[in-house]
């Protein structure tokens, strides 16, 4: 299986969007009830950042 950081895509531009990219792909390292609040954090992060796009 690759590595996180194999699968991670490149930049977007968007600091938000990269740092929660960058927060799902760190999140394998974790014990599995942080690698659940990472997931929920960037979903949260990807929600609020796609709501103020279309605003």
């Amino acid at each position: 299986m690759p590595s996180p950081a194999t699968l991670m895509p490149g930049p977007t531009g968007h600091h938000a969007v990269d740092a929660a990219v960058r927060g799902v792909a760190n999140a394998t390292d974790l014990p599995l009830a942080e690698q659940l609040a990472a997931y929920e954090a960037a979903h949260k992060t990807l929600r609020e950042v796609l709501t103020a796009i279309e605003a």
